[in-house]
């Protein structure tokens, strides 16, 4: 596993928009870049990322502003926000030059499939934690704070933000590479040419895989058939834990309830409703590390480590 450069004070964030702009949100995304130079950071934004909220600008300019992001000396890639069109975007990402530059690359939701292909296709861990609007507010809260420390480099050991998670399985203790993303984002790329899953697990198996689920807004049927489709592609061979998110936008559970769904297609250790994704606060997750996951008294302890 390659790992990228972990930030140090005044290293260069770029902050770029590849799906949704942020036109709705303009005064956010200003906290936000103020709260991270406040931290010690230089920030720099393409035009993008004030663009509509729908899809920032086409397709040609979201890869051109990239493009010439990477050409300035910035550590951290961070995308602004969600969305639902990065995925016309993949076929004209320059992967290999991220890579080669070790820079960070972060955000949650819509960036997921950006996140997975650089980890599973070409080895390289990237970060499912915030986008660049999610550090807005007047205060940053401590799920915020702990995301900094992660991209320093400081792998501090994350506890649940509540008590809220369940575990189907009872207390468990549970190791090995961590992987994941939004269920949404990854059912669109499996069986395609940035499906490189069963490589990757393949490499890693001697480890074991944890897969991290972030959920949207699925339906219980919906997200089940989609489950199943990983399932049946073999993703899940050498995987016995599962760590899932609350769904941010629950729908009718009158056919399917969620759990059910993760008691139909999970075997092994299965823990939901944590601090994972959409629902804030949230975990900062790498993508390629080695974990530790701990369950014990209604909490979930998750510890990384990079791979020697």
């Amino acid at each position: 596993m390659k790992y990228p450069s972990f930030l140090k004070e005044n290293d260069l964030i770029g902050i770029t928009a590849l799906s949704s702009g942020c036109s709705d949100n303009v005064s956010e995304m200003k906290e936000a870049i103020n709260n991270l130079t406040n931290k010690g950071f230089n920030v720099i934004t393409t035009n993008n990322v004030y663009g509509n909220y729908i899809v920032s600008s086409s397709k040609e300019n979201r890869i051109n502003e990239l493009n010439e992001l990477l050409k300035k000396d910035i550590k951290l890639l961070q995308i602004a926000r969600g969305g639902s069109l990065l995925y016309e975007l993949l076929d004209s990402i320059p992967y290999e030059e991220i890579v080669n530059k070790k820079v960070l690359v972060q955000g949650y939701s819509d960036p997921t499939s950006l996140l997975y292909i650089l980890t599973t296709k070409y080895d390289f861990a990237t970060i499912y934690g915030l986008n660049g609007k999610s550090y807005s507010g007047n205060k940053l809260e401590l799920y915020q704070l702990n995301n900094l420390e992660i991209l320093k480099g400081d792998l501090i050991n994350q506890v649940s933000y509540d008590n809220e998670s369940i575990s189907i399985n009872g207390d468990f203790e549970s190791e090995g590479i961590i992987i994941g993303g939004c269920v949404e984002v990854l059912k669109d790329v499996i069986g395609t040419m940035y499906d490189e899953t069963i490589k990757f697990i393949e490499k890693y198996k001697n480890h074991k895989i944890i897969w991290y689920f972030d959920i949207y807004n699925l339906d219980p049927v919906t997200l089940y058939v989609t489950l199943l489709q990983f399932k049946n592609a073999g993703w899940f061979k050498y995987s016995d834990t599962f760590l899932i998110g609350k769904v941010l936008f629950k729908q009718s559970e009158d056919i399917m309830t969620y759990r059910s769904v993760y008691e139909k297609v999970f075997n092994g250790n299965v823990l939901y409703d944590t601090n994972i994704g959409h629902v804030k606060p949230m975990f900062t997750i790498i993508n390629g590390s080695k974990v530790k996951v701990t369950y014990k008294n209604n909490k979930l302890s998750l510890s990384q480590s990079l791979l020697k």
